[in-house]
């Protein structure tokens, strides 16, 4: 008797877990396919600054980066605050950051002193790298675990380096980045997954919570105030130059997770994770 007990008890746990299990992935999926289908609003507060924030490699991805923001000729003045995620020992792409700001920036803010924003700021925030060269492959889950609680800690504002560096509290609540940059280091599928994690926890909170983070409190501020979190988080994903035929590793791990992914070459145009999820967009040669 007690043994037919201890059974059916094992099989009750097993089936209540296969339920929670199926449900969560259910949820999972409903809100990736969600917000793979989302439109950013068109309409933003008169004047409210864009938090950018960039991933930046090692190298190559380094150079390929700064040739793309150059290119775009990146206003301060609309960008009102950039962040510069570099990985530990890296400093290559920290040095890289600073030229960036001192000379291409600042001469934007001096031929457009009448629109620039008065106060340009940025910040470079080192965390640590998910994987080192040569690396376990034992070892590697830990430190890409801390890697990615240090970048969901920088993407919700409470990084250290972020504090040394802090903004005033006007310019972003909640303080999410609006867009997220990346061409393709390891670093960045952290910092992506973290970001998705993010928007997943903003959209429950809006399903089962009406005074939830990402809700609106009434229905006359829904006419004239945007939902918080609903354009904040975009990703972008830029595979590399020298990708002609076929995605990276972190390209197609993040192709079902980013809102947009840009490519340089034909060939990789149309490209999808699975039916039905975005496809990827050719864009043409990106860099100067």
């Amino acid at each position: 008797m007690e043994s037919w007990l201890s059974w059916t008890s094992l099989f009750l746990a097993i089936g209540i877990t296969a339920i929670a299990c199926i449900f969560t992935l259910i949820v999972l999926i409903y809100a990736l396919a969600k917000s793979q289908n989302s439109q950013v609003p068109k309409w933003r507060p008169r004047n409210s600054p864009v938090h950018l924030l960039v991933v930046l490699g090692s190298g190559g991805h380094t150079a390929e980066m700064f040739s793309m923001l150059r290119r775009m000729n990146l206003d301060p003045s609309k960008y009102t605050h950039r962040t510069y995620i570099v990985s530990s020992g890296d400093n290559f792409s920290a040095t890289k950051a600073v030229e960036f700001e001192t000379t291409h920036i600042n001469h934007h803010v001096n031929s457009n002193a009448k629109t620039a924003s008065p106060e340009p700021s940025y910040t470079i925030v080192t965390v640590p790298r998910a994987r080192r060269v040569h690396q376990s492959y034992l070892t590697a889950p830990f430190s890409t675990l801390n890697s990615f609680w240090s970048c969901l800690s920088v993407l919700r504002g409470l990084y250290p380096d972020q504090s040394r560096h802090s903004r005033p509290a006007s310019h972003l609540s909640p303080p999410y980045p609006d867009l997220i940059l990346t061409n393709g280091p390891a670093t960045a599928v952290c910092v992506i997954v973290a970001a998705r994690l993010l928007r997943l926890w903003l959209f429950l909170c809006g399903l089962f919570s009406p005074s939830a983070p990402g809700r609106r409190t009434s229905e006359s501020d829904s006419a004239t105030v945007p939902v918080p979190g609903t354009y904040q988080l975009r990703t972008i994903f830029v595979e590399s130059w020298a990708r002609v035929t076929t995605l990276s590793l972190s390209g197609k791990l993040l192709l079902p997770l980013t809102d947009r992914f840009l490519v340089q070459w034909p060939a990789l145009a149309g490209k999808k994770a699975w039916p039905g999820m975005k496809e990827t967009e050719y864009v043409g040669t990106l860099m100067d």
